[in-house]
């Protein structure tokens, strides 16, 4: 059966490097915020095993919990951050944040209680003693915790309680320094993809900190997220998303500045539905394979 004359278009402007506006997803709406919330720039999304969804964003009540059916459950975290950045789900179902502007993390129960603040807040440190400016982070295997400490240009190692384990990285453009360590992803093989923002590439790492590799050639990634054996990097400068293999080829890009409004960090429920953080839009917008 032959190409239609969408899917040529869309195979050529791929070949140009040009972005196909639909791409291998399609919008399927947005969570839906509560109006007495005061919405600010929309930082990052997460969701847990039970498919309930979290929301991290920079205004009043940062941190946002609605059901697996999008219903709002309750918010907390008032006057806590100073900038609210990163967001996952821990092995155990603790939620994790980063707070760039306080150079911390924290620890919350489901049900919002705050259970640990790691590193010093409102100090910037580096080596075992903080962060400075930290903006992602994620979990192996083992419950390890990976940092990216975008301030002090460096990934912090952690064990799953917090404690400081080992680095590697500095500022700079060399293979294993960054511009800014924004972004990170994590693979079943326990490889850590580490969005270099600034330096315009995704850097390919084993959990040692051996470096494997660098992805370029399509812009600055601000998030990136792994499913299945695709890595998506979200380009906030250009308003796309963009699809590797395991090789680090791009076979996708997609987006519009219509479409996605500054596309920050991601998450991904077990129904496949890609939720994707607006900076811009003040929104999270689902999105689905076709």
């Amino acid at each position: 059966m032959g190409l239609s004359t969408l899917g040529l278009a869309a195979l050529a402007g791929l070949l140009l490097g040009q972005a196909d506006a639909a791409g291998p997803y399609e919008s399927i709406g947005f969570v839906e915020i509560p109006a007495e919330v005061e919405l600010g720039a929309m930082s990052a999304v997460a969701v847990d095993a039970h498919d309930q969804i979290y929301i991290l964003h920079r205004g009043d009540l940062p941190i946002l919990k609605f059901d697996s059916n999008g219903k709002y459950v309750k918010g907390w975290g008032q006057g806590l951050f100073k900038v609210p950045h990163g967001l996952r789900v821990g092995p155990d179902g603790a939620i994790w944040t980063t707070d760039n502007g306080n150079h911390v993390l924290r620890k919350f129960s489901p049900e919002g209680e705050l259970l640990a603040t790691i590193g010093r807040e409102g100090k910037a440190a580096g080596g075992a003693d903080g962060f400075r400016a930290p903006d992602d982070l994620v979990f192996d295997s083992k419950g390890q915790i990976y940092v990216a400490d975008s301030g002090n240009g460096r990934i912090a190692k952690l064990d799953p309680s917090g404690k400081f384990l080992s680095q590697w990285g500095k500022k700079g453009k060399a293979p294993g320094e960054f511009a800014t360590a924004h972004g990170l992803a994590i693979d079943k093989a326990d490889r850590i993809y580490v969005a270099d923002r600034g330096n315009q590439r995704v850097q390919v790492f084993e959990a040692s900190g051996a470096h494997l590799a660098d992805w370029s050639g399509f812009g600055n990634p601000f998030g990136l997220i792994v499913i299945g054996e695709e890595l998506l990097a979200s380009e906030g400068d250009k308003h796309l998303i963009v699809h590797f293999d395991r090789d680090g080829k791009i076979t996708s890009k997609w987006g519009t500045p219509e479409l996605l409004k500054l596309p920050h960090l991601m998450a991904v429920n077990s129904q496949g539905v890609l939720f994707v953080a607006e900076v811009n839009g003040k929104r999270i917008q689902k999105f689905r394979r076709k």
